[in-house]
């Protein structure tokens, strides 16, 4: 299959070749406009032949300088956040969430998944999240499931292991930047 292709390429550009010599014009920027056309369409071919050979067909990524993306914003409105987690590991300055999905039902109701309390996630699936010193923090007095918006001032020193947080801020370079931390 690979040589077959290859012979077709290599015949297409002996014809072309021809035929830039016989048409009598012999621009040389025309040829090599052919020639480069030519060499981008081999080295697609022998990327998509790598990929099958490969068995690993990757579709592009919509965002290809960050992989973590914050919500939807009909669903960051919906639960006043950029962004959910829960907390997996905490750092000294810094601390790493597992994601947590939301969707909004039919209904208009919120349905939440998040990764077990047992489960051993890779760093890969982790989350990094930094913050500044004027980052506020806030405990909430009620869970997801409940009505009510209390909140308590807190500190990062209040952030436990398991923890749910809803942070307001943005992603930077696989990281979260956050502005607010509300956490339960």
């Amino acid at each position: 299959m690979k040589l077959k292709k290859a012979m077709i390429v290599f015949g297409t550009v002996c014809i072309l070749s021809t035929m830039i010599t016989g048409c009598g014009s012999g621009s040389e920027s025309a040829a090599k406009t052919e020639e480069i056309q030519i060499s981008e369409v081999l080295s697609e071919d022998s990327n998509s032949a790598s990929k099958e050979i490969d068995g690993d067909t990757e579709e592009p990524q919509e965002n290809a300088e960050s992989r973590w993306q914050v919500l939807e914003p009909d669903v960051a409105a919906a639960v006043d956040a950029d962004f959910l987690g829960k907390v997996w590991k905490i750092e000294e300055d810094s601390f790493f969430i597992a994601e947590k999905k939301v969707k909004i039902l039919d209904d208009g109701s919120l349905s939440y998944s998040s990764p077990s309390s047992n489960a051993d996630l890779p760093d890969t699936q982790l989350i990094h999240v930094v913050f500044e010193e004027d980052t506020r923090f806030y405990l909430k007095d009620t869970d997801e499931n409940e009505e009510g918006h209390g909140n308590i001032e807190a500190g990062f020193q209040d952030l436990k292991e398991q923890m749910s947080v809803e942070m307001k801020g943005s992603f930077k370079n696989d990281e979260f930047h956050a502005a607010e931390i509300r956490f339960f």
